[in-house]
């Protein structure tokens, strides 16, 4: 399977970038990411360029990050403005610099742009994410570690019928297995959504049920946005006065083709107490988790070409993925399997120093 390049990546939680040196590894490639005293994110390759050192083991000084091994000091620009053991008066080679990478910050999360289009010409972060969850919701933000494709990960988080099968123990059990799964997609350049509501044959005597007026229907909104970020809206109760909602902000950031670390925030409207966070967020790995055993098991775990996949109505949002996914491709817009093999290869988006032999 090819990756996308040119676009904006979720690669962390907001809160999971301080003071000191974060590394993150997207495509077999390691990035070091840090706060600046003004607040703002730093990204740089994590590799000095003199020997090769992690910047991630090093430390923050003056909005500058120090290597490990030798010192070596390189601003936010990745131009290095210390060697200490040179001479104050020698001259800094020009080469000593390290690749950086733009970064924005939206929703709870950190975005990379992976590609070479400038800056005018990039595609949109997504823009149309729904205000309530922000306003009226409590976020609960955690990261699992999963052994699957990131894009096979992406389209369970999209996929109406799976619930049936894949949840039967856990939520699933209140909806009819022969449930027809057919809706409507909206789509534009970079995302598309769409939404369903589930039958209950949950019994109407449950205390739940009676508190929402009877058997609660079950609407999934599944959205994603390229290249990598997804939401789910759930809303239990219908058309209730207080209907329950929960929602999961997701990130899926691949270290490989078979290793991805999810960002994710759960948001919810009820019971928005701060200390029950950790009973949601342990909730929702459970559940999760019960996506991804499953998910682990598929072959071949990068996507196959359409033609050799069967597909029905069901599929109608993971087939617009695809279609999108292929539209950028067409253009040019995927990362060489250089690009993603190896940390030490050159490519468009991450050019490297050479190594200095002075």
């Amino acid at each position: 399977m090819k990756n996308l390049k040119n676009f904006w990546y979720a690669c962390e939680l907001s809160t999971n970038i301080t003071k000191q040196p974060k590394k993150i590894i997207m495509f077999q490639q390691r990035f070091v990411l840090y706060r600046n005293s003004q607040g703002q994110v730093v990204a740089l390759k994590d590799q000095c360029p003199h020997r090769g050192a992690a910047l991630s083991m090093g430390w923050i000084d003056n909005d500058c990050i120090r290597c490990p091994y030798h010192g070596w000091q390189f601003q936010a620009d990745g131009r290095c403005v210390d060697i200490p053991s040179n001479a104050p008066e020698t001259p800094i080679p020009l080469k000593a610099r390290v690749e950086t990478y733009p970064i924005q910050e939206k929703y709870g999360f950190v975005w990379m742009f992976l590609g070479e289009l400038p800056e005018a010409e990039r595609p949109p972060l997504p823009s149309n994410l729904p205000e309530y969850l922000f306003t009226s919701m409590r976020p609960a933000p955690h990261v699992d570690l999963d052994h699957a494709n990131y894009v096979r990960l992406m389209e369970t988080n999209l996929d109406f019928a799976h619930v049936i099968a894949i949840h039967r123990k856990s939520f699933g059990q209140r909806i009819p297995l022969n449930s027809t799964v057919r809706y409507q997609v909206e789509e534009d350049d970079w995302s598309a959504v769409a939404k369903f509501t589930y039958a209950s044959l949950n019994n109407p005597k449950k205390i739940l049920n009676f508190l929402l007026g009877g058997r609660p229907q079950v609407t999934l909104r599944l959205s994603f946005y390229l290249p990598n970020f997804t939401l789910a809206e759930i809303s239990v109760g219908g058309d209730t006065r207080f209907p329950i909602k929960f929602a999961v902000l997701a990130g899926y950031c691949p270290i490989d083709e078979n290793t991805t670390s999810v960002k994710r925030i759960l948001f919810r409207n009820t019971l928005p107490l701060p200390w029950l966070d950790k009973l949601f967020i342990n909730l929702d790995c459970l559940l999760a988790q019960e996506d991804t055993v499953v998910i682990e098991t598929l072959t071949p775990q990068s996507l196959p070409e359409p033609s050799e996949e069967l597909h029905v109505a069901a599929d109608a949002l993971n087939i617009t993925l695809r279609k999108l996914q292929q539209k950028y491709l067409a253009k040019g817009w995927s990362l060489e399997p250089s690009q993603g093999k190896s940390d030490d290869s050159n490519g468009h988006w991450a050019k490297h120093s050479a190594v200095l032999v002075n």
